[in-house]
C-alpha cells in the first residue's frame, strides 16, 4: 500500500509540474462526466468525457489500443496518448452519429 501511494504522489507531482491538471479553484467535474487527458507533454489537452461516450463501440475500441499500449495499472487521470486533434474528430464523428 505504501508502494502504491509512493507511486500516486510521484504521478500527481509530474501532473503539477507539467501544469496539464492544474485546475481553477472551485472547478469540479460535472456529474457524468470523466476527465480525460489527451495528448503527450505539452501537447496535452484535458476533455470532459460525458459517461454514455464510453458505451460507444469506436470510444471502446481506443480505450483497448490504449490498454494494450500502456496497460491498466495507470493512477490519476485517464490519459489517452493520441493527437488532440484526432480526439476532437472521433468525438465530433460519434456526436454526429448518435
Amino acid at each position: 500500500m505504501l508502494r502504491q501511494l509512493s507511486r500516486r504522489r510521484a504521478s500527481y507531482r509530474r501532473l503539477n509540474m507539467q501544469g496539464a491538471d492544474k485546475e481553477k479553484e472551485g472547478e469540479s467535474v460535472p456529474k457524468g462526466y470523466v476527465p480525460v487527458m489527451v495528448g503527450t507533454g505539452k501537447d496535452s489537452a484535458k476533455f470532459l468525457i460525458h459517461i454514455d461516450i464510453f458505451k460507444n463501440d469506436y470510444f471502446a475500441g481506443l480505450l483497448e489500443i490504449v490498454a494494450e499500449e500502456v496497460g491498466y495499472e495507470n493512477p490519476g487521470i485517464l490519459r489517452i496518448p493520441c493527437d488532440a486533434d484526432c480526439f476532437r474528430n472521433l468525438l465530433n464523428e460519434i456526436s454526429r452519429v448518435n
